[in-house]
């Protein structure tokens, strides 16, 4: 099957009708609404859940969540190999060699990791200085297993563009986590009900990995050739992978370490709250512009600049002014979402949203320069943040102590930005008008929604 083929709607070839219905398919079967749909169901399903789990459980609940979230992170990012990426580029990404050969290395990848938690939980909970989280970081390990344990489905669908089938899988274990979650939070209480909810999702994920996808079955196999591959393009994916390890956790790491639990449980949900708009600049610029733009290498099309920023234009904006509109009503969302006891997560948030705000463009201009085979751009960016991490975070730590690290850490995509900007000069893809207006939206937005927060909060009081 060609990706023409496979971005094709079902309907496509039936007797032209363009009643309701049809329009409505349409309208459906486009990759960029799929992607605003389905974050847009992600956020309020994840709203809900953070309006029931904040009146169930305790703040320190979500601080104990952050940190068990933030070691997983750390053990998975050390050995990521980037075979999202690798199974949308290689020109062989459909055979099954190919793939059996990357579903294999997953799964052994999975379970080491799993066994390496589990037998480093004891010693890293003594290092945070809280060794009541041993037995919860052990049990948390699970996770791993049955993540290793999906189909390659879930990376073909992206290769094949069937963004849509893939957007519903996600929602639909999303919802079955949220789900038994909030049920076990009501009978339990404590941070078990968020691993049972996790627990809960992953596994349907997995299921729903081989039964929702055709040609999903996967057999052990490596194939060298596949392996070759594979290494030659994850040497770049792992050296900067674990740099941006060292960025996006240390500051996680740092903190639960200085902070009580339940104040670190502020900064984890202002966290969870800036990845909203965050998940739509991933998920956009991995589903939806890193497909187009590797088809696009792959048949050595030209005028890539115009097709880049057409690609990006108006979700673009949308976004900024979105983004900015959560910067700006940051204390009228929290006070919405959460009851009173969780109002110091406002300023948290504001600061954070700063990163989730540059991360569209700097996603997009990342997706390009790989798609183009400029992999080493990713690196470079990510050398550039940890140099700023390092200097910023350091400097506004001793100036102003933990709201100095979080300054530092909500400014970090900044730098990065500007290395990409001057990658994609270099490469003639620049459009620096583009660039500008996009930021211009972004401050537009943070000024409508200061405004509109400071009206509403007035009238309520």
């Amino acid at each position: 099957m060609t990706t023409e083929q496979a971005a094709s709607p079902p309907w496509q070839g039936l007797p032209e009708r363009r009643g309701l219905r049809s329009r409505f398919l349409d309208f459906a079967a486009r990759d960029t609404n799929v992607v605003i749909v389905s974050v847009i169901l992600n956020n309020l399903l994840r709203a809900i859940s953070g309006m029931i789990l904040t009146r169930l459980l305790m703040p320190e609940v979500f601080g104990i969540s952050g940190v068990i979230a933030s070691i997983q992170f750390t053990v998975s990012l050390a050995t990521d190999l980037g075979f999202q990426a690798f199974v949308v580029r290689q020109e062989n990404g459909d055979e099954k060699r190919f793939l059996d050969t990357v579903w294999t290395v997953s799964l052994v990848r999975s379970l080491v990791l799993a066994l390496v938690l589990a037998a480093s939980a004891l010693p890293l909970a003594h290092i945070l200085a809280k060794p009541e989280l041993a037995l919860l970081l052990a049990a948390s390990s699970l996770t791993f297993v049955v993540e290793g344990l999906a189909s390659t489905s879930l990376l073909t669908a992206l290769r094949r563009r069937r963004i849509l089938r893939l957007s519903a899988l996600e929602l639909v274990a999303l919802l079955a986590q949220i789900a038994m979650s909030a049920v076990l939070a009501w009978a339990w209480g404590n941070y078990w009900a968020i691993l049972g909810g996790l627990l809960t999702g992953g596994l349907l994920k997995t299921t729903l990995s081989y039964t929702m996808f055709e040609d999903a079955r996967r057999g052990f196999r490596l194939d060298r050739a596949t392996l070759r591959a594979l290494w030659g393009f994850s040497r770049y994916v792992t050296g900067s992978s674990i740099i941006f390890l060292l960025i996006s956790q240390c500051d996680k790491l740092v903190l639960a370490k200085l902070m009580p639990l339940d104040q670190f449980g502020f900064y984890i949900l202002a966290g969870n709250l800036a990845s909203a708009p965050l998940g739509f600049a991933m998920n956009y610029a991995s589903r939806v512009l890193y497909p187009t733009y590797a088809q696009l290498w792959r048949d050595r099309a030209e005028d890539l600049r115009a097709r880049f920023y057409d690609k990006r234009r108006l979700p673009s904006l949308l976004y900024g002014f979105a983004t900015g509109g959560i910067i700006g009503g940051a204390p009228l969302i929290v006070g919405v979402l959460y009851d009173p006891r969780y109002g110091e997560a406002a300023g948290y948030l504001q600061i954070l949203c700063i990163s989730s705000l540059l991360a569209l463009p700097s996603n997009a201009a990342n997706e390009v320069l790989t798609a183009t085979g400029r992999i080493r751009a990713t690196l470079e960016a990510s050398i550039v943040k940890l140099a700023w991490l390092t200097a910023a975070g350091t400097m506004g730590y001793l100036l102003w102590g933990q709201f100095g690290l979080v300054l530092a850490v909500g400014l970090m995509e900044a730098p990065a930005l500007v290395v990409k900007w001057v990658r994609l000069r270099m490469a003639g893809l620049l459009d620096i008008r583009e660039e500008l207006l996009f930021l211009a939206a972004g401050l537009a937005g943070t000024g409508c929604g200061f405004v509109a927060a400071g009206t509403i909060m007035r009238v309520l009081r």
